[in-house]
């Protein structure tokens, strides 16, 4: 574990970058310094970048949006967030009843991607990052349940980062769920190792020639570590570096304060 500059010149010879995006990227709508000039250097080297994120508030398109108002200027190619895994496992299943715990934002993707979202007898409850959420809703969730409708979620982080400080995630509203029904949804974001593998195989890259930068051990070191990936953790969101020494579980291969020290590195 290090962070001096001799040794991250390791990470330069990566063909594959995955970035986690609240806490590594940005916090809130304020993206950290550097990023500008980090997309625009493995553009010019010519190296496959992508930005993942656990945080399903919004639809891909309204990602896409809030990225390139910061004039990252990429294309939804880009962008691998916990609902993909989500609605491709769905669509497997064949289920299209759907009670989503969700915004609007991502209730509107759901719909384009063919889903009917339905208050009365779903064949699934998903469980996503719903900031519209009501404590009406959340009984009626409840009552589904302990009907024991499947259950599933995009992902399950206790918290989300902003500028004021945290806030519940779809992780906290998951543990009120289990506090009244003792159940427990199926997760498909982060830590879920085939959010990175299912990438390297389309483009046949080992995991070891890619690497992930992110601010939280549970989520995005230990996903790199399980898939094989090389890791990278960034103090700039959750972590601290007390956090790091204490986890007897997930070790990252490299500590940076924050993306714009790799950057420096990667010029």
């Amino acid at each position: 574990m290090t962070s001096n500059h001799q040794n991250l010149s390791e990470l330069t010879k990566k063909l594959i970058y995955f970035f986690d995006l609240d806490g590594t990227i940005y916090l809130g709508n304020k993206l950290f310094d550097g990023v500008t000039e980090l997309i625009s250097i493995l553009k010019n080297k010519n190296k496959n970048f992508y930005f993942l994120s656990n945080n399903s508030s919004k639809s891909t398109s309204d990602y896409l949006r809030k990225l390139n108002k910061m004039n990252l200027n990429i294309t939804r190619d880009n962008i691998i967030l916990s609902q993909h895994p989500t609605i491709a496992y769905l669509k497997k299943k064949s289920y299209e009843k759907i009670f989503l715990l969700g915004t609007e934002s991502l209730k509107k993707e759901f719909r384009e991607e063919g889903f009917i979202l339905t208050e009365t007898e779903p064949e699934i409850l998903v469980l996503a990052f719903d900031q519209d959420l009501t404590y009406e809703r959340l009984a009626q969730a409840s009552f589904f349940l302990q009907e024991n409708i499947p259950y599933i979620a995009t992902h399950l982080d206790d918290r989300c980062p902003t500028e004021e400080g945290y806030i519940p995630d779809a992780g906290g509203i998951a543990a009120l769920l289990y506090k009244a029904t003792e159940r427990m949804p199926k997760v498909f974001g982060k830590p879920n190792k085939e959010m990175l593998l299912f990438k390297l195989k389309e483009l046949d890259v080992s995991p070891k020639d890619a690497v992930i930068f992110g601010d939280r051990l549970y989520t995005d070191i230990k996903m790199g570590i399980e898939s094989g990936v090389t890791t990278c953790c960034v103090l700039s969101g959750e972590i601290t570096m007390e956090m790091i020494h204490n986890s007897t579980d997930f070790q990252p291969d490299f500590i940076i304060n924050g993306i714009w020290e790799f950057v420096n590195t990667l010029k």
